[in-house]
């Protein structure tokens, strides 16, 4: 089977390339970045230079990429292609017989907006972080007045925690209501329980398998996770959660603890950068959808081990000969890299 996975230079498309590679399966694995050296153009089996996503020219070299490659699924390696291939999904898979592993438009554009979160939730009845945009001022100090400072300022969009800032005093708050900008106030939910992170598998409006960590944070990414018999006591909210959003195929949610309850601050309607450390825990979730999808394999709950998943780098070199033809040609076939792991 032909895999297409985008974003190879991205943590999480890298993580989708290394949960491929521990499946059972023969596929022929080809990647797509617009840099020659991001790193997952060298661990598949062909790689392809790409436009930027929001070039004219992306969405036709993707196509190209489709038709030439026989690609059975897509799987989408960066935040900022979500939309797009959300928005070409039912096109591209009449056309090319392919499968866009990609939520509907209208769930991508409630996860990838922290305001349209929140409100979601709020409309929902579930547990939600009291927001107002800094648009709206009178919401904005009525959570000082109910929740007090510091709270939480960062943009609809934001990942990784760019842009992201707690404020202590209204003197710096009205540096953000005094301009126009793209950015949400909420309340600062407390870390004191931790902080957790949910992967999930949904289909036909079911929770069909979840796994719940508690992580550790670096630089907006996750570096360090946690599983034990607490981890887990959350989960049957999140699965009501996920099941109301009604997503197809995989979703993140990330939340603290608050009075008791999870309290989402953020959804990603894909995959996310912990899912190759849900693979230590006992759950695959790319090889679950790619049974699912093409195997007619049900996905079930899996048993779950305990314990702490630590990441470290891990190292390739390629040749500035390799390179070079890449640059020049804009796909290379059989990439070669040496690898230093810590773990031979």
């Amino acid at each position: 089977m032909n895999i297409l996975v985008t974003g190879a230079g991205a943590l999480l498309g890298q993580g989708i390339l290394r949960c491929l590679k521990l499946t059972n399966s023969n596929d022929n694995i080809i990647t797509a970045d617009p840099s020659p050296t991001s790193s997952g153009h060298w661990l598949g089996n062909k790689s392809y230079l790409i436009p930027l996503a929001l070039s004219p020219d992306y969405m036709p070299a993707i196509e190209k990429i489709i038709k030439e490659e026989n690609i059975a699924i897509v799987f989408i390696g960066t935040d900022v292609e979500l939309p797009i291939f959300a928005k070409h999904k039912e096109e591209l898979e009449k056309k090319y017989n392919t499968h866009i592993v990609v939520a509907s438009s209208a769930i991508v554009d409630i996860a990838n907006d922290k305001w349209l979160t929140a409100e979601f939730l709020r409309k929902n009845n579930f547990p939600y972080p009291h927001s107002a945009l800094t648009s709206d001022r009178a919401g904005v100090q009525k959570i000082i007045v109910e929740r007090g400072f510091p709270v939480i300022v960062k943009p609809v969009d934001g990942a990784r925690s760019i842009g992201f800032e707690v404020i202590k005093d209204q003197e710096r708050l009205e540096i953000f209501l005094a301009t126009p900008n793209n950015f949400v106030v909420q309340e600062r939910l407390s870390d004191n329980e931790g902080e957790y992170t949910s992967g999930c598998v949904v289909y036909d409006g079911e929770c069909k398998a979840i796994v719940t960590l508690r992580r550790d944070l670096r630089d907006g990414n996750t570096f360090r996770t946690y599983r034990d018999k607490e981890t887990s006591k959350y989960d049957e909210t999140i699965r009501q959660i996920a099941g109301t959003l009604n997503i197809e195929g995989p979703c993140n949610f990330q939340f603290r603890i608050k009075n008791g309850q999870p309290v989402i601050f953020e959804i990603n309607s894909r995959f996310s950068g912990t899912t190759p450390l849900r693979c230590f825990y006992g759950f695959n979730e790319v090889e679950a959808i790619r049974g699912y999808i093409f195997d007619k394999k049900e996905i079930v709950q899996p048993v779950l081990k305990e314990g702490v998943v630590m990441r470290v780098f891990s190292d390739i070199m390629i040749t500035n000969e390799d390179l070079s033809t890449f640059k020049a040609n804009g796909v290379f076939d059989h990439p070669a890299s040496e690898q230093f792991n810590f773990i031979p």
